[in-house]
């Protein structure tokens, strides 16, 4: 059987961009109006939750949905009679690349005007890839810009500074560090408007990708999902960027991940949100659904495609390599160390948003049951449902 012509896709996903930032996640006092934009004619996912901080167990469910390499994303957009291109700027991803056809790797110093930021350098070079597409193609775009190089205008700095702060620091580097007693507070004011900077600096450039894309002959009508793949922490639990460098990304808290996600269907819904509990294997699913279609289905496709998928967990667990661990419900999130008898940290979901009020010794019968859950889903146990105490 000949294969059919799958509808084309484009994904952007961005490291190190943080849900508690954009507007159309809640935030009110960073100016993201092309994110907020493509919100309005997107169905934005809300709790969309990472299981592993690492970038290769991040795309091992995006991209294989934990299955065998045969069974990838990509391996079906070819089979489907789709161009696949990845552009990335992470050579991790390059090596890892799922069977990508077409592989534009961005060197951060591409660029000979040393005007342009690495952001700019992505976006455009992205660009100039997307302007070559002339069929049906399934793209993947990846960046790490946000998580190294903070080199946005030190004028964007000072938008979000007040006359009374002092003067937010003039550094590049994206700072990795714990928050210490003798850490000053203005440090760390400092760093938040820094990184606000650079991510009003992002939402510039990405309006302008989604204008290359939106007037594009074919990827028009793509499929377009934006997201992140793990945030940035800003010292709301002691970690800021990675943290402690020996064993980094140990905090596992909402500020690292909670992640974004859109997702624009071609002549679908507008304004519309979905409040259920999804990890990267669902984005797997989504996309896995949307290529089974033909160019006809697509057209009509609306939301059953993504009803297909069935895109709402009882749970999400997330785990560190250095053996911490966390579980959200819809109701609750538990941070646990991962010792016995360690730090156990309960937070009400979803009024807790920013995780400030730990309740655990208040509600030890909701920590146990958490930890069973844990202890079950160790063993193998499927988890198709939780108790209503969770939920």
């Amino acid at each position: 059987m000949p294969p059919h012509s799958a509808p084309p896709v484009v994904c952007l996903i961005m490291d190190r961009l943080s849900t508690g930032m954009l507007g159309a996640y809640g935030n009110a006092w960073i100016g993201t109006p092309s994110f907020d934009h493509l919100a309005f004619s997107s169905i934005v996912f809300d709790q969309m939750w990472l299981t592993s901080p690492t970038i290769q167990k991040f795309y091992d469910a995006v991209w294989r949905g934990g299955l065998p390499a045969g069974n990838s994303l990509v391996g079906k957009a070819r089979a489907n009679a789709l161009d696949t291109l990845l552009v990335t700027d992470d050579q991790m991803l390059v090596q890892n690349h799922a069977g990508f056809e077409k592989i534009a790797m961005i060197e951060p110093d591409s660029s000979a005007d040393d005007s342009c930021t690495e952001a700019e350098i992505f976006f455009s070079t992205t660009a100039s890839h997307l302007a070559q597409v002339d069929k049906p193609a399934f793209v993947w775009l990846h960046s790490k810009c946000l998580g190294l190089n903070w080199d946005a205008p030190y004028a964007m700095r000072m938008w979000y500074a007040a006359e009374e702060d002092p003067p937010p620091p003039t550094s590049r580097d994206a700072p990795h560090f714990y928050v210490r007693s003798e850490t000053d507070p203005d440090e760390l004011l400092g760093w938040a408007q820094a990184y606000a900077a650079q991510i009003s600096h992002w939402d510039q450039c990405l309006g302008q990708l989604v204008e290359v894309i939106d007037n594009h002959a074919i990827l028009k009508d793509a499929l377009l999902l934006v997201g992140g793949c793990r945030g940035f922490p800003l010292g709301e639990h002691r970690a800021v960027g990675t943290g402690s460098l020996d064993n980094p990304d140990s905090e596992l808290y909402g500020e690292l991940l909670h992640l974004p996600l859109l997702c624009r269907i071609p002549n679908g819904p507008h304004a519309t949100r979905r409040g259920g509990l999804m990890q990267p294997e669902d984005v797997f699913m989504i996309l896995q659904q949307w290529l089974n279609q033909n160019v006809t289905d697509a057209s009509k496709a609306g939301t059953d495609f993504l009803d297909a998928t069935n895109a709402s967990r009882p749970l999400v667990i997330s785990e560190h390599g250095g053996g911490s661990w966390s579980i959200r419900t819809p109701a609750w999130f538990l941070r646990h160390s991962g010792i016995s008898g360690g730090d156990r940290e309960l937070y009400f979901k979803p009024d807790d948003r920013w995780e400030a009020n730990n309740v655990a010794e208040r509600c030890d019968d909701v920590v146990r049951a958490i930890e069973r859950l844990y202890s079950d889903a160790k063993e193998g146990k499927s988890i198709e449902s939780i108790d209503s105490l969770l939920s």
